[in-house]
């Protein structure tokens, strides 16, 4: 966690060095193959842990602005994003967030209208966890990191293939019922995530 807030904090502090005077707005829908990883513990009255892995859809959409550095280009990007149901037997868990982006595009100069690129992000995060005996709902810090490979389709299109490790937050939840329950809810929603999308610069 404290090397992936260091991460976090250099290129923010390297994206603020550019320009804030340039405006080469977009916005970006992308939709994405997520491999769910959640990790649930139940102690109290009832008690339980367990992993609930699932492969699941979800999407989603951005605008941002690029700044135009030497051999590459940095975005700065604010992004919705939600996932569909994570399930295994009964239990449910739905993720979701907002985060502010920071990416990096290298600029390969070569004939193919290629552009690597690397990311970070931080937001808020909201999971929610249905089908215990309680149905649980809490915001969190949401995280994100990863990379991916931009193509020029156009002018004004860019097509955006990627993959990012992704947590919607780490979420400690309690009820209490006194002489008759008690229920501490510890719930860890991550995710790796494949995206495909489609950028429009204006």
């Amino acid at each position: 966690m404290k090397k992936f807030l260091l991460l976090a904090s250099a290129v923010c502090l390297a994206a603020t060095s550019v320009s804030a005077y340039e405006f080469n707005p977009y916005v970006v829908a992308k939709a994405k193959y997520a491999f769910a990883r959640n990790k649930v513990k139940v102690t109290g009255t009832y008690e339980g842990k367990g992993k609930l892995n699932d492969e699941i859809f979800g999407g989603s959409i951005a605008v941002g602005n690029t700044y135009n550095v030497m051999n590459g280009d940095f975005r700065l990007e604010l992004e919705y994003t939600k996932n569909a149901d994570a399930k295994e037997k009964n239990v449910k868990v739905k993720t979701q967030g907002v985060l502010l982006n920071v990416y990096y595009d290298f600029n390969l100069r070569t004939i193919v209208s290629l552009k690597p690129y690397v990311g970070v992000g931080m937001g808020w995060g909201r999971a929610e966890l249905k089908g215990t005996s309680n149905n649980v709902k809490d915001n969190g810090v949401s995280m994100q990191i990863g990379g991916g490979v931009n193509y020029q389709l156009s002018e004004h299109v860019v097509a955006d293939l990627g993959y990012r490790y992704i947590t919607y937050g780490d979420f400690d939840k309690e009820y209490r019922i006194p002489g008759v329950l008690y229920e501490k809810y510890d719930y860890k929603p991550r995710a790796h995530e494949i995206l495909l999308g489609l950028r429009y610069e204006f």
